[in-house]
């Protein structure tokens, strides 16, 4: 897929922007804080109805917006793309009250069709590569299953309404937990009031599990492949380090299909809600499921996170982005939007080149910021459009 056009209102340091885009992508060059980010930004936005920089979406708008139409701050996002399934338009309206007070309010349309957020990620897919990326690898779990979670729900619908589910049941379950503990009941008088909440956390986190399982083996063999490209002192690979134990993932070792991987999950996540009983109820929280799992990353088998250098954790995250653009491109043969911010001034040449080049071979659109037009000349980059950014503009 590629994207043909972005049109940004109030987003940002952008006023107003339309930006018709070649098939080929485009190098944004500019100095720091010219707003080169942002368009990536935006376009990753657009993606997974989730801003990659800010912690809330009104973050996003600019707050002088609206004054001169009488209107409430507001902020919009709109993507023109070419897919395998036809043309393409995905837009995202933000609006707040005054002074960005009172609720977020989101519009989504898909086609011109109103579209809930968790139904629109993944019409237009796309993968960052920011040098903020090497926390994926020394920083906490949490990010990695966020990496999970964004290529799987750009993935594979199912996926992401099961862990909007798994998440609403988490808090329901959690909050009932901390009732339970303060109350200080045993474990044997509370069967009843965890039942329902059990089955649910399970019915959801099973298919989490599952699919994360499956995905984390197919993103291994391509994350070994880049690997060897960048590293030649040893093998990076990773592993799937599920709260469920190492019953589950022996049991799964030979991924049958998805269906067993499923099976096993649902089986072994009961016994250990069992076996866990009392310490949840003395913590009060849930210690159990999917919101606790994490990736393994190690070269030459030994933990990256703990051993490696910041030069072979980041190849580390380079391998594991490809190797995520690849598993997207699988389902239709269509490959997502590669979205490269600054990422060439935190590599070598060689390593520089390495990346473009794989880059470029995949077919995908690119899209690659910079400070220094120079970072990317060996490369085929040079062949695609160069647009200037300079305070919140784009010029040709």
């Amino acid at each position: 897929m590629f994207l043909s056009s972005l049109e940004l209102a109030e987003f940002r340091s952008y006023r107003t922007l339309t930006l018709p885009l070649d098939r080929s992508g485009a190098t944004l060059v500019g100095q720091n804080a010219s707003g080169k980010s942002t368009v990536l930004e935006a376009i990753s936005m657009l993606s997974t109805m989730r801003s990659p920089r800010a912690g809330s979406d009104r973050e996003v708008i600019s707050w002088d917006s609206g004054v001169d139409l009488g209107v409430e701050p507001y902020a919009r996002m709109v993507g023109r793309a070419d897919t395998v399934d036809g043309p393409l338009t995905i837009e995202v309206g933000l609006q707040v009250g005054p002074a960005g007070e009172g609720p977020l309010r989101k519009q989504i349309k898909v086609n011109q069709q109103p579209t809930r957020a968790v139904d629109a990620v993944g019409y237009l897919r796309s993968v960052l590569f920011t040098p903020d990326d090497v926390d994926l690898v020394s920083g906490p779990p949490s990010g990695r299953r966020r990496f999970l979670d964004i290529l799987l729900s750009q993935h594979d619908r199912s996926y992401i309404r099961s862990l909007s589910s798994y998440a609403r049941v988490l808090e329901q379950r959690n909050s009932l937990l901390r009732q339970l503990a303060k109350s200080r009941v045993a474990a044997g008088s509370v069967a009843g009031q965890l039942q329902f909440w059990d089955e649910q956390l399970i019915d959801h986190g099973s298919l989490v599990v599952s699919r994360r399982r499956l995905a984390i083996a197919r993103l291994g063999e391509a994350v070994t492949r880049y690997g060897e490209r960048f590293e030649s002192s040893g093998p990076l690979s990773i592993s799937y380090e599920a709260n469920l134990g190492t019953s589950f993932l022996a049991a799964t070792a030979a991924l049958v299909d998805g269906a067993h991987v499923e099976a096993v999950a649902r089986r072994d996540f009961a016994q250990v809600l069992t076996l866990r009983r009392d310490d949840e109820l003395r913590r009060g929280v849930s210690l159990v499921g999917p919101h606790r799992d994490d990736i393994g990353i190690s070269h030459h088998g030994r933990s990256l996170a703990t051993y490696g250098s910041r030069g072979q954790q980041r190849t580390a995250v380079i391998a594991l982005k490809l190797a995520q653009a690849d598993l997207l491109g699988l389902a239709d043969g269509d490959p997502p939007v590669v979205l490269l911010d600054d990422v060439t001034s935190e590599l070598d040449p060689t390593h520089r080149d390495t990346l473009l080049q794989i880059v470029d071979a995949s077919g995908a659109q690119i899209l690659l910021t910079t400070a220094d037009a120079g970072q990317v000349g060996s490369s085929s980059a040079r062949d695609r459009p160069t647009l200037h950014v300079v305070d919140g503009r784009i010029e040709a």
